[in-house]
């Protein structure tokens, strides 16, 4: 297995995760559980609000989110020499709906080496765009991964 280490990254890099439809039981299912808001769980109540319908939990997007980063940065041949991350700054600016198509796409913003040994700190833009091209989740995160040396 090949791990991708901080030094493996430049600014600039970016990869994009296949496509994931929204499943509408899947959806209803985590909102019913863990966040049942009547716009996400009753449709006569969702179609009364702003939204015009159902729309997915924000925690349900976040797990989309990351079922799809794992196809990027965590593959049996290839995995990120991840160490944990520290800070998300999270926006949701168009809402998901069951159907939607969405892709994930990651981006480096900054790097630099921490001041402890062995590690580096890594910005990263971590997007969710749906078949509308419309980014529906945007994560700004900053994460620690391993060095070669």
């Amino acid at each position: 297995m090949d791990l991708i280490y901080f030094d493996d990254l430049e600014v600039g890099d970016s990869w994009t995760s296949s496509e994931y439809a929204v499943d509408h039981e899947e959806m209803l299912a985590y909102s019913r559980t863990n966040d049942p808001w009547p716009f996400h769980v009753n449709p006569e109540a969702a179609a009364k609000s702003p939204f015009g319908g159902l729309i997915a939990s924000g925690g349900y997007t976040i797990s989309l989110m990351y079922r799809l980063s794992h196809e990027i940065v965590n593959q049996p041949d290839r995995t990120w020499a991840f160490l944990g991350g520290f800070d998300w700054h999270v926006k949701f600016p168009e809402p998901v709906r069951s159907g939607d198509r969405l892709h994930e796409r990651i981006t480096i913003l900054e790097k630099r080496l921490s001041s402890k040994p062995g590690r580096g700190i890594v910005k990263q833009l971590i997007e969710l765009i749906n078949d509308r091209k419309r980014v529906v989740l945007s994560i700004e995160s900053t994460v620690l991964l391993a060095t070669r040396l």
